[in-house]
């Protein structure tokens, strides 16, 4: 008989037996390690290297438009033939114009095609030994680059332009540029794949290339940013910036140019930069134009005439519900941010008002389960509340949403949602169709909090909400941000908008389209801004129509009119909005059918225009080969910082694999202390 094991024997096995329940990725390239989740590579020597050296960023701002240019500087400092690829971030509105391989003297250029093509077209290119280099779009705002076979020593460049339509309010232009992707939690779901068996899978399909291999806080990639604001044809007053030390230079004949001190950062926040501009009478109307195969495509500014807003006494009453994000990624001072920011929200409510507050993390609760009605002691328990709130757990954003958009409110209140959090998930769709099927009536206003929002997602919320979105950087005035919140909530607004073209004739022209539909509202100080195409010979009049103060109003305006300037490439800008939108109508179809005919129209608009879409990619690739020695080709993933203010753990990601992982470093440390206990006793 043999003998039975001991529990050290038990314990030894039990890593094995965990290590075969955990689904193994393929395997990395021989030159490849990962250690405490960094990937990087080593020569013969056994020297660490990361290949992304600098980044260049020139921004150039004039009325209503952003023209941007980045260059990715990457360098071989190994002995083999490189393949770096690199996951980065861009706005959210950003239409990319173009994209070019550099190396030496040679530049080749990119074209936009299928994303399956380009990849194989990549991928063959890579293979053959070919430079080749690869954008991808991964969210709208979160891009892939790769970049292949460049030779040891050899540095190779990537540039790629876009514009951007800029924010406008009450004073100021914002101008902001992301500088890291901060980590997005994914949820997951258990799928059944037999009778007795099931499993666990992300919510998404593309888990694995939105979140970027993390640097670990102790080490230092090398790579810095460089970036340069050129302000061109506007009236400024004043520049600040809420997120970086900056130094302005005079260029003469009215333009300057900002950089941030010091003229190399590290990259791990965004860069903001507010243009405050010389007080002049608002125009009606503004247009900012491309004209191009019998169309014009403009960028529509237009300032309603709103009065002075009703009285505190004669004011709508409201149902307020404050989601607040309590998850890890929250943790530092995002939380400080948002409480501080959620306090000042108190302030807000009047008497008559309702509210409650919800936060979620890995799971989610209520200060009450129904609306409170506004009391010094409501507001004092509330306060208790916020002052009580911890950063920790997963990012589960739906089922707080969901909870919250239920909340029973009465039709005779003016309903708002207000949603304080980073926004760090990788589920957008899903949020997105759940907004849209259930927030009714219901205006949503968003807060992204911290040093790298997720800014797509709070601008789409708050378009889907018709109500705004603002951000409260790391270092910026909470109170500062809010206080201008509540202006534009104790404001009058013009509701419920709709945008209508008359010609000549006096006909109403069913040939524009206009984006976003529909309009969001219009608050004061903040004008209505589109992006519209239109018959290049349209000449009439601009018919704005909707609510003031609950009763209905009509503005015109003479299209084209008021000031009128010429612009290259608004027809991108346009199309951009024209692939979100047929995205956004891809998510809502019920039948594949009309997925697949609606991805067709998407791939077309995005060819046509040549910009990127989530079915499309630019791919530039040079004809030459080059000669490598042993046919070897190292893969290497760049790891970015952590973004400024997070932890080592920034979020919570609901991971089995990474679980039972842990649990078996652990349970293998366990038994190997009981070995060594054993062997200790025996001597």
């Amino acid at each position: 008989m043999s003998a039975r094991p001991s529990p050290a024997r038990w314990l030894l096995c039990l890593p094995v037996v965990l290590a075969l329940v955990i689904s193994r990725p393929p395997a990395a390239p021989a030159a490849e390690r990962a250690i405490a989740g960094i990937l990087f590579a080593e020569n013969e020597a056994g020297k660490i290297f990361f290949p992304l050296k600098q980044t260049e960023v020139e921004l150039e701002v004039t009325a209503g438009v952003i023209s941007g240019r980045v260059t990715q500087v990457f360098e071989n400092d190994t002995e083999s033939p490189l393949e770096a690829v690199y996951v980065f971030p861009l706005p959210s509105r950003a239409a990319i114009t173009g994209m070019s391989l550099t190396v030496g003297d040679r530049t080749i250029r990119s074209v936009v095609k299928e994303k399956e093509e380009a990849k194989k077209t990549y991928e063959e290119a890579r293979e053959s030994g070919k430079k080749a280099a690869l954008l991808e779009e991964e969210r709208p705002n979160i891009f892939t680059t790769s970049v292949a076979n460049f030779l040891p020593g050899e540095t190779v460049e990537i540039t790629f332009t876009y514009l951007e339509p800029i924010d406008f309010e009450r004073d100021r232009y914002s101008v902001n540029f992301p500088m890291v992707v901060g980590q997005r939690y994914v949820p997951y779901d258990i799928v059944e794949v037999a009778d007795l068996e099931s499993r666990v899978v992300p919510a998404v399909d593309d888990a694995d290339r939105i979140n970027p291999l993390l640097l670990h806080p102790n080490l230092d990639s090398g790579h810095r940013l460089a970036l340069e604001v050129r302000v061109v044809g506007i009236p400024v007053a004043e520049v600040r910036s809420s997120t970086h030390q900056v130094e302005v230079t005079a260029s003469g004949g009215g333009e300057f140019t900002v950089r941030p001190a010091g003229e190399v950062i590290v990259p791990d926040s965004d860069f903001n930069l507010e243009l405050f501009l010389v007080a002049t009478a608002e125009p009606g109307l503004s247009l900012v134009e491309t004209r191009a195969g019998g169309w014009g495509y403009g960028l529509i500014t237009v300032f309603p005439p709103i009065g002075p807003g009703p009285s505190v006494t004669t004011a709508i009453p409201r149902d307020v519900v404050f989601l607040i994000d309590t998850s890890g990624s929250m943790s530092g001072e995002s939380i400080g941010q948002a409480q501080a920011g959620l306090e000042r929200c108190l302030e807000m409510l009047l008497e008559g008002d309702r509210f409650t507050i919800v936060r979620f993390a890995s799971d989610y609760s209520a200060f009450s389960p129904e609306l409170r009605e506004v009391s010094p002691a409501a507001l004092a328990e509330a306060s208790d509340y916020i002052s009580g709130l911890e950063a920790d757990g997963g990012t589960e954003m739906q089922p707080a949403l969901d909870y919250s958009l239920g909340i029973p409110s009465d039709p005779g209140r003016m309903r708002l949602v207000v949603f304080l959090t980073d926004g760090d998930v990788g589920n957008e769709d899903s949020l997105l169709a759940l907004l849209q099927s259930r927030l009714g009536a219901a205006r949503l206003f968003t807060f992204g909090i911290g040093s790298a929002p997720n800014e797509y997602l709070m601008r789409k919320m708050a378009e889907l909400g018709r109500g705004e979105s603002r951000f409260i950087r790391t270092e910026e005035d909470v109170g500062e941000v809010m206080d201008q919140f509540f202006q534009t909530l104790d404001s009058p607004v013009l509701t419920d908008i709709e945008l209508r073209w008359r010609d000549a004739a006096g006909g109403w022209s069913p040939a524009v389209e206009y984006y976003p539909d529909p309009v969001p509202d219009v608050f004061a100080g903040r004008p209505l801004q589109v992006r519209a195409a239109y018959p290049a010979d349209f000449s009439g009049t601009l018919v704005v129509s909707g609510l003031l103060d609950g009763k209905p109003a009509e503005f015109e305006y003479p299209f084209p009119g008021g000031e009128t300037a010429a612009y290259p490439d608004l027809d991108r800008l346009f199309a951009r909005d024209r692939v979100d939108d047929l995205m956004f109508q891809r998510l809502r179809a019920k039948e594949e059918a009309e997925r697949e005919r609606l991805k067709a129209e998407i791939i077309a608009v995005s060819i046509d225009h040549q910009i990127l879409s989530p079915f499309t990619s630019r791919v530039a690739v040079e004809e030459r080969v080059e000669r490598r020695e042993d046919g070897t080709l190292v893969s290497v993933k760049v790891a970015v910082p952590i973004p400024r203010g997070w932890g080592l753990s920034p979020t919570a990601t609901a991971t089995p694999a990474r679980v039972l992982a842990g649990l078996a470093v652990l349970l293998a440390a366990i038994s190997l202390g009981l070995v060594r206990k054993r062997l200790s006793a025996r001597r």
